[in-house]
């Protein structure tokens, strides 16, 4: 087998793992003898450890292998509108620390790079060993420049060079992932509901809607990498205007602050509600937790507002898994995962009325089970991909 083959041989375990080599042989049709060649090179530099074995008909048993989790340590950073999260994981996205600080957007580029920053150095003081650094952004992205094309509502970020930019105050590689939600959707096809799957949507809702799309086991980001923008869809063609200029947009509705609002929208208005007493000159902040919770002691406004976004998010998803028809659609963010089936409820129901029955068939809808986390850690996956291509290249060009 060349040197060359030796990264297409070693993804599948990273991305996959445990594997036997015969699995690898097979799947990517490279003889076996050259597999047992790469792969004994691949353990005595430390890329993959041997870890148990395939249960046995009575032959040899088969070794499994897997991706060294000592081989590196990686800095996962994820910049949303409102917080930024920061991890730092072992070679496989096993996290050893996490933290998170308010983004402040209003407080200028300059301000929040240098936190983050900061955030990185004590990473690399606290874990020597970080071999290279990912990133998302919640604004659009072009992942192979390695720039922010821009942020919406937010000045200062057009053309931004994230990539060099901490390639040069820290002098490690930088792999950027994208937005945090197909940073996200990284993570559940690693660990999560999308593992061992081909063709599956994720869809975050929480102080925005996004999406993310694997087709054929690839994230497909389209022409400009601007593929999945789920919550600028229409879903009401005389709705409100949106910040995108477009009217009715999904955002508009379903989205976590587009809930708070309409309910506060409702109360200020007179109705009748167990939250009345939020309203006022003087109202407290009003919360998706709070709304949720009156809707569960059967608030007949609480369960309007989240009845109505969800059928508005089944109505969206019904259009994209009449597109895609994916195996799975895999619901994110603090909406689903606060909300749960008063959420669910509606939002199944309207996805059946509208999607044709034959996709929607077997389609499951689950709900995300990864914390606030989940994205940074995507960016470390892509990171460490990143840096197990780098060394196999470095063995290629010995």
């Amino acid at each position: 087998m060349r040197k060359a083959h030796l990264f297409n041989l070693l993804r599948p375990v990273y991305r996959m793992g445990p594997l036997s080599r015969a699995d690898l042989a097979a799947m990517t049709k490279v003889a076996p003898s050259h597999v047992s060649v790469s792969i004994r090179g691949a353990l005595e530099r430390g890329f993959l450890v041997e870890r148990g074995f395939v249960p046995s008909n009575g032959g040899r048993p088969r070794v499994l292998l897997e991706a060294n989790p000592g081989f590196a340590k990686l800095v996962g950073i994820d910049i949303g509108r409102f917080h930024t999260r920061i991890v730092a994981t072992d070679f496989v996205g096993n996290v050893l620390d996490y933290k998170w600080f308010p983004t402040e957007p209003l407080k200028g580029k300059d301000h929040l790079l240098q936190a983050v920053h900061d955030e990185v150095k004590s990473s690399m003081t606290r874990f020597p060993g970080i071999a290279a650094i990912g990133i998302s952004h919640s604004g659009v992205v072009d992942p192979r420049a390695g720039k922010v094309l821009f942020w919406p509502m937010v000045k200062g970020w057009q053309d931004t060079p994230i990539r060099q930019i901490f390639q040069d105050v820290h002098g490690l590689p930088v792999f950027i992932a994208g937005d945090g939600v197909r940073a996200m959707a990284i993570t559940e096809q690693r660990f999560g509901h999308g593992r061992g799957l081909r063709n599956f949507v994720l869809v975050s809702v929480g102080m925005g809607i996004g999406s993310a799309i694997f087709v054929d086991g690839h994230l497909y980001v389209g022409r400009d990498g601007l593929a999945g923008e789920l919550g600028h869809t229409t879903v009401d063609e005389n709705g409100e205007i949106c910040s995108c200029g477009n009217q009715g947009c999904l955002e508009l509705y379903s989205s976590g602050p587009a809930i708070v609002g309409r309910v506060r929208y409702e109360l200020e208005r007179g109705v009748t509600s167990s939250l009345s007493d939020e309203a006022g000159e003087n109202p407290p902040p009003l919360s998706l937790e709070a709304i949720v919770a009156a809707a569960r002691s059967r608030d007949r406004l609480s369960e309007r507002v989240l009845s109505e976004a969800g059928t508005h998010l089944g109505t969206a998803l019904a259009s994209m898994v009449n597109l895609l028809n994916p195996e799975k659609v895999i619901l994110a963010g603090m909406v689903p995962q606060v909300a749960g089936e008063i959420l669910l409820g509606p939002l199944l129901y309207n996805l059946r009325q509208r999607a044709l029955p034959q996709v929607v068939k077997g389609l499951d809808v689950v709900v995300s089970q990864f914390g606030e986390e989940a994205a940074a850690v995507g960016t470390t996956l892509v990171a460490g991909e990143g840096i197990l291509k780098a060394r196999c290249r470095e063995l290629e060009a010995a």
